[in-house]
């Protein structure tokens, strides 16, 4: 289960902290890319309903506050997964 850090001594194990972080840049940046992609759906190419552009907007908002709300409490249970479609 240690994983080493790139560019660390051999034998070297990764912190939780260093994991914490590696982990979380990656994955950020992938959100990041993906959130402007959806984005992109608001180009002229596109036709959409303020219906569905409001339900990708809240749908955004909640995983965001479900994020929030998971690294500002202790370790604790887990909520039930959320899924979206139009």
């Amino acid at each position: 289960m240690g994983e080493t850090e790139p560019g660390a001594p051999q034998g070297a194990q990764e912190t939780k902290e260093q994991k914490f972080a590696r982990l979380a840049t990656k994955r950020t940046q992938a959100a990041l890319g993906k959130i402007k992609l959806l984005g992109n759906l608001a180009a002229s190419s596109y036709r959409y309903t303020p219906e569905q552009a409001a339900r990708i907007i809240a749908s955004l908002r909640q995983a965001v506050d479900e994020v929030e709300a998971k690294l500002n409490k202790v370790r604790g249970s887990r909520g039930p997964e959320q899924s979206f479609s139009l």
